[in-house]
């Protein structure tokens, strides 16, 4: 079993680790980890431990053309209420966790981090902040349709912008790709939802092809075939 250590800092009198049990998280399954709190020379007293993974986006000044990254919590979770770790004890707190469609992968420069907070006399105590992988096979499976009939990925695809939380996406992130081919034919879709609606611009002309997660992907992308190939 793989064992990543996410983070590691002292605490108090007490050192805590983070370690996801899987090199990388697949959105929409669970996946397991473990806060590990190895205890100084004296007792310490931990009110609650909460694990949130955060995605940075990049916001637009409404003034200027320049970016300036945000980082948001995509998902907040509290996985123990008060523990008392007694001189040179080892407690292992185990934890699960499911990411949700609107958790973004990572895509080219486009990251995603996970951080424990720990409540200590009613303060909280961030530990450093870590990096991990979030992946979609079944998103994968897309762009790889997409790349195998001449699409290329643009600079700025994968990657998070600012949005409007609502609907089924809470969060401000927004991830878009965006795909072209040498004719200059384009296809634009956000990847951070659990189903993808994918529009396809030819000259002056807009077509939207929805891809459904709980159809079969296959033939989905055999009819998707013949109308990225109009702009070949």
């Amino acid at each position: 079993m793989f064992k990543k250590i996410l983070s590691s800092i002292g605490i108090g009198s007490a050192k805590v680790n983070t370690v996801l049990l899987d090199s990388s998280i697949e959105r929409g399954k669970e996946t397991k980890g473990e806060v590990h709190i190895f205890g100084g020379n004296t007792e310490q007293k931990i009110s609650k431990i909460y694990i949130h993974i955060d995605s940075e986006f990049d916001k637009e000044d409404d003034d200027t053309t320049d970016f300036r990254n945000v980082t948001e919590p995509i998902v907040e979770i509290e996985i123990t209420n008060a523990v008392t770790v007694n001189p040179y004890e080892e407690k292992v707190i185990p934890f699960s966790l499911i990411l949700p469609y609107y958790t973004p992968v990572t895509f080219g420069k486009q990251k995603v981090s996970i951080q424990t907070e720990l409540d200590i006399n009613f303060i909280n105590h961030p530990v450093e902040t870590h990096d991990f992988i979030v992946c979609d096979p079944w998103l994968d499976e897309i762009l790889r349709h997409l790349n195998d009939h001449g699409y290329t990925h643009n600079m700025i695809s994968g990657v998070c912008r600012h949005k409007i939380n609502e609907g089924n996406n809470p969060t401000h992130c927004l991830q878009t790709f965006n795909l072209v081919n040498d004719q200059g034919t384009k296809i634009y879709f956000v990847g951070n939802e659990k189903d993808i609606h994918i529009y396809i611009y030819i000259k002056d002309h807009v077509k939207h092809f929805p891809i459904y997660r709980d159809d079969d992907l296959s033939e989905q992308l055999k009819n998707l075939r013949p109308l990225i190939a109009d702009g070949n």
